[in-house]
């Protein structure tokens, strides 16, 4: 059977991600579950921490709106199939591949979830499991995990198909471009990465390629390696013999943990997972792709409760996965204008030598035969023979950045040094309708409806061009919010209160109550969130944050009474029922707490390592066990 690539959908239940929250989040990145020490680490994976972390996820606006409530919608899908595979990519969710199946055994090779449900362990919050996952940029889950990529079809010179895929990733601001196609002659997966920085500044870079496998009490997982950096949720990350204990089978992993394998740099990096019957995947790369881990659920209540908040009927899954640098929370430098690259292969595993079953030291070999003959079986030329092929018949479009970041640049004198594989469309969407006419100053600001910003922007380049433009409310209040985000508190106060004397915005109010509120005036702070809820009461964000302020600032009583003037739909929102919860504990009124957390509600977006719903409830029961439903712990 001769390669195709078509579009399809296929319905899921699924949870829409929703609309954007359109408050900029102009303070600190969402916490994560734990922080890696650097005590006892090589020199190069301790610099490497230290290097190039970031600070906030701004410009990109937060994913929080979805609920759990599925019912049946379509995931669009590009599918490249032959006589060995099927693979199934999500266009519109960061070009996830959710399928991988093995036509000779009928297997999927990668966790096929069966529903669609966001949970918030992504940078912008939304997130989902399942599949095999591109994450770019920065530690974390990618910025466009939840969001459409451009995708063509490009015909390589042997008349196969190969499915490209493209982006500009604002934070760190690269270029990437994914080329797949399925093998001729063997069942494998070929995937191109081509990453650009196309600015003459260096930047930080950072990749994980993130493969859930389905896991069964049996599932095994290899690696050329005998130690790994082992990290669990309490920050600790220690140097341990992956044979003794043997950590090779997640199902038996007693909690939630990362194992950095620390392989041999002369060896062709792999990874794979198998299950008793010697069947499985294995993933290999080219060396650049140097590194390999395995992730566990593991077997703790929160560790359980985690798995099947994400995938329910779907089942367990374990992660393996593939990177740049050795541990997750590195960072690497990359030059301006670099361009780096590397291939990665998905091939369907059967070992027959039943010294898989044994130990490490005995398995590993055995194993790795397999692997490398799989692989070796495969031809990717196809791909480096497409690779500055432009793009023909297009699948989807993405976002503007790409052209938008590129005519900023041509109008401050800047180089932006793009791929010849990738084109990017200025007026795609609502975002590129709303900053062409900005940038060519279209309509006027001061008479259009208040309506929240499509987006925002970063940095001094753009600080520069908003600076030469029309000076409106937008202009000042988009220039406070770039000073905002960089730690300008006394300028983005300024700029905010240019803004509000041109004209009286919630989203100026709502800056300079933050920008206040982090100069330490609260109650300055509180006042001026209040004017912007006045302005914009069904902005159900800034009543949080106006909660969480009065909270902080001893005001509990009148955070009761703020939930209580919300309409009945936004007092039932987990994040605002919590809130009623502490504010209720904070006024010493237990029962009414205990009341509201015996109804079992849920808070869809509570956040990876977040404790929260259990510290309410031992602080309303001190005497009773945290319900299985609150508990997220994974340590």
């Amino acid at each position: 059977m001769t390669a195709t690539l078509h579009l399809t959908t296929v319905a899921l239940p699924s949870a829409s991600v929703g609309p954007t929250n359109p408050l900029p989040p102009v303070g600190a990145m969402p916490e994560a579950p734990y922080e890696a020490s650097t005590a006892n680490l090589p020199d190069e994976i301790a610099a490497n921490i230290a290097y190039g972390r970031v600070t906030s996820i701004h410009p990109y606006l937060l994913q929080d709106a979805y609920s759990r409530e599925r019912s049946p919608a379509p995931m669009r899908l590009a599918v490249l199939e032959n006589a060995h595979l099927r693979a199934e990519f999500a266009l519109d969710l960061g070009g996830r591949l959710v399928r991988l199946l093995d036509k000779a055994t009928g297997r999927d090779l990668v966790y096929r979830n069966a529903m669609f449900q966001p949970a918030n362990l992504g940078l912008r919050n939304a997130w989902f499991s399942g599949g095999a996952e591109w994450n770019i940029g920065m530690r974390g889950h990618w910025p466009l995990t939840a969001s459409p990529l451009y995708a063509a079809e490009i015909t390589a010179p042997d008349g196969a198909p190969v499915l490209r895929m493209w982006e500009y990733e604002r934070k760190r601001g690269l270029i990437v471009q994914l080329d797949a196609t399925l093998d001729d002659n063997a069942p494998a997966l070929h995937v191109r990465v081509r990453v650009r920085n196309p600015h003459p500044r260096e930047t930080g870079m950072y990749w994980w390629t993130n493969i859930a496998v389905a896991q069964t009490p049996g599932s095994r997982v290899f690696a050329p390696a005998t130690h790994a950096y082992q990290t669990q949720y309490d920050g600790s990350l220690g140097y341990v013999d992956i044979a003794d204990p043997d950590v090779s089978r997640p199902a038996s992993a007693p909690a939630a943990a990362d194992w950095f394998y620390d392989l041999n740099r002369d060896r062709t990096p792999w990874i794979a997972a198998l299950e008793p019957d010697g069947s499985g995947l294995a993933h290999v790369s080219s060396p650049r792709l140097r590194a390999r881990k395995l992730f566990a659920w593991g077997d703790t209540t929160g560790g359980r409760h985690w798995c099947d908040w994400l995938g329910g009927e779907t089942g367990a899954y374990f992660e393996i996965q593939a990177g740049l640098a050795t541990t997750q929370y590195e960072h690497l430098p990359m030059p301006g204008g670099a361009t780096w690259e590397w291939h990665e292969t998905f091939v369907p595993l059967q070992v027959d030598d039943e010294a898989r079953h044994g130990d490490w030291g005995s398995a590993v070999p055995v194993v790795e035969e397999a692997v490398l003959r799989a692989s070796e079986a495969t031809d990717a030329s196809r791909l480096e023979a497409v690779a500055d092929v432009a793009p023909e018949r297009m699948l989807n479009i993405g976002a503007p950045w790409g052209a938008l970041e590129a005519e900023l640049a041509a109008r401050i004198g800047e180089s932006f040094a793009s791929l010849p594989g990738v084109r990017f469309d200025r007026d795609a969407g609502e975002e590129g309708a709303y900053w062409a006419a900005l940038l060519d100053g279209e309509g006027d600001a001061d008479a259009a409806p208040l309506d929240a910003p499509a987006s925002y922007v970063d940095g001094e380049r753009w600080d520069q061009l908003l600076a030469g433009a029309a000076a409106t409310w937008l202009t000042h209040y988009h220039r406070a919010v770039i000073a905002h985000a960089a730690g300008e508190l006394p300028r983005a106060a300024s700029l905010y209160e240019a803004s509000l004397r041109q004209r009286r915005s919630p989203w100026a109010l709502r800056g300079l109550a933050q920008a206040r509120i982090a100069q330490g005036d609260a109650d300055a702070g509180i006042t001026l969130l209040t004017d912007a809820l006045s302005l914009a009461a069904d902005v159900v964000p800034l009543a949080l944050e106006l909660g969480a302020e009065l909270l902080r600032a001893g005001r509990a009583d009148e955070v009761r009474g703020l939930v209580a003037s919300l309409p009945d739909e936004v007092r039932a929102l987990g994040r605002v029922r919590m809130l009623d919860v502490r504010a209720a504990l904070a006024t010493g009124d237990r029962a009414a707490a205990g009341a509201l957390l015996e109804e079992r509600f849920e808070v869809p977006d509570i956040r990876e390592g977040e404790l929260s719903m259990s510290a309410l409830w031992r602080e309303a029961f001190p005497d009773r066990p945290v319900p299985e439903w609150y508990d997220f712990s994974m340590s």
